[in-house]
């Protein structure tokens, strides 16, 4: 008689064991688990020691992984908001056995559809994508195949099988950078954004009024200046700016726009908080370069990626799987930029 052997013990068996998910598990086996409970992380590794799990390919492979390839799928390379979000999505699917393909659709929806025909004829297991236009028509195309997938940050307004959502809240973010502007006094408050048709970026524009009808101020329509996220576009606002009587700004994304219109205040001579208070939402590496530092408003890119890469991972476990929308919090981080307005 020839006896069979056993089949190696996997990560599924180690995360039933405990009563936690897959997720968790890898993160106490890899040693990323400095933020869990003492407890948890011995129940982990006591189920594995007494399961005899040994992590290997089979194991991704029985969790629902095909070829151990996640794709992620963002608007703008350039834009350290998506780099950072990669970053940590990387770091979650390493740990978990996988390679993420990264792509740049470069807010081109054409050619968003042809990196995403590319990356379903190389059979991904699943898909993180901030779509380039807030149109549900490329999302379906992973749908019709079948492709677990999380949307980031960009809501798109439809229900599409098989999809996720983590974003942060825009509406808040204008909202509270509106409010630390009030709150030093300003009435006559500008908002800078970019000139694009998604959701989110209007939702900013949103949170920006709702928070000056919290003092009974009615924005002026001129306030409201919407350009290109280029350097040019920030110049352009920077010289609109000049002719309004305003005594604060609210610069709705940190790259390009930002260093435009920063740019041509210098250029003016016009000085932050003493000329115009400054709330700008984002974090751009430069931000403790200029003087004085803005005040920002500091979006959960860390947290989003991470996120994200947990609900892949389980969609991909579990394609049924469907989780509420997640929408994380922002938080206001002090600057120099922000002083009460000058008594004429």
């Amino acid at each position: 008689m020839t006896l069979r052997p056993e089949r190696p013990a996997t990560i599924r068996q180690v995360a039933e064991r405990v009563g936690t998910s897959i997720a968790t598990v890898s993160y106490v086996l890899n040693g990323k688990d400095r933020a869990m409970r003492k407890e948890l992380r011995e129940a982990v590794w006591t189920a594995a020691r007494d399961l005899g799990y040994v992590g290997n390919a089979a194991a991704r492979a029985l969790k629902g992984m095909q070829r151990g390839l996640i794709a992620v799928l963002v608007p703008q390379f350039g834009n350290n908001f998506f780099t950072r979000i990669c970053v940590e999505v990387e770091a979650v699917m390493r740990d978990a056995g996988s390679v993420v393909i990264t792509g740049n659709s470069d807010e081109d929806p054409a050619q968003e559809r042809s990196i995403l025909e590319r990356l379903i004829a190389q059979q991904i297991d699943g898909c993180i994508i901030a779509p380039a236009l807030s149109r549900p028509e490329n999302l379906e195309l992973l749908a019709r195949h079948g492709v677990p997938t999380v949307i980031l940050e960009r809501s798109i307004g439809a229900d599409i099988p098989s999809t996720d959502f983590v974003g942060h809240d825009n509406f808040g973010a204008g909202l509270l950078a509106t409010r630390q502007l009030i709150a030093a006094g300003h009435r006559r408050i500008a908002y800078a954004g970019w000139n694009s048709p998604i959701a989110n970026i209007h939702d900013r524009i949103e949170g920006y009024r709702a928070a000056l009808a919290e003092v009974d101020v009615v924005p002026d329509p001129a306030w409201v200046l919407i350009d290109d996220l280029t350097l040019a576009g920030g110049r352009q606002v920077g010289e609109r700016l000049a002719g309004l009587d305003v005594t604060a700004l609210v610069i709705g994304h940190h790259h390009e726009l930002a260093k435009g219109i920063l740019g041509e205040l210098g250029r003016q001579g016009r000085r932050w908080p003493e000329d115009l208070s400054i709330v700008l939402i984002g974090t751009p590496e430069w931000r403790d370069l200029v003087r004085p530092s803005l005040a920002c408003i500091e979006r959960p890119e860390g947290e989003m990626g991470r996120r994200a890469a947990e609900l892949l991972l389980k969609k991909v476990e579990t394609p049924a799987h469907v989780a509420p929308a997640l929408l994380l919090a922002n938080t206001f981080l002090p600057g120099g930029s922000i002083a009460p307005p000058r008594v004429p």
